[in-house]
């Protein structure tokens, strides 16, 4: 990451943009949950059911994990000490995948405002990120 945009995502001095980044990689991966039970949805339906290709204990295993997480993102949301419109705003926009133009429309607030709002949300989940011992990465979660 160049300075510049390191500066550019920090506006609170209790903040770094390195704990930013990481609340923001942290809800971006309710998305990838749910891309990745999609692609074992395809598997299951379309791939042939060969032991080799597609092992089904495996892959309930693997969706239990990923719902789990997903579900730990949405409580995370749900439980941050912040206004509501910061909680809805992350639920439309990582939860749901809209735009932040469309989450302003949602919310009633102008675009710019919806990105104020996004970046204060960011900084109350860097803050609950700091204090929480929760997993936020596949390497947390990983037995050492």
């Amino acid at each position: 990451m160049f300075e510049s945009e390191e500066k550019s995502l920090r506006y609170s001095s209790d903040v770094s943009a390195a704990e930013l980044a990481a609340a923001q990689e942290y809800l971006k991966s309710y998305r990838y949950g749910c891309r990745m039970l999609a692609c074992a949805d395809y598997a299951r339906n379309y791939l042939v059911r060969d032991v080799d290709v597609f092992d089904e204990e495996q892959a309930k295993c693997d969706e239990a994990l990923l719902r789990a997480r997903m579900y730990g993102v949405r409580a995370f949301i749900n439980n941050l000490k912040c206004d509501s419109n910061s909680k809805l705003l992350l639920y439309w926009h990582y939860i749901r995948g809209e735009s932040v133009a469309r989450c302003a429309d949602i919310l009633g607030v102008s675009r710019a405002g919806a990105f104020r709002v996004r970046h204060r949300a960011l900084e109350a989940a860097a803050r609950a990120l700091r204090k929480s011992n929760a997993p936020r990465g596949i390497e947390d979660i990983l037995p050492k």
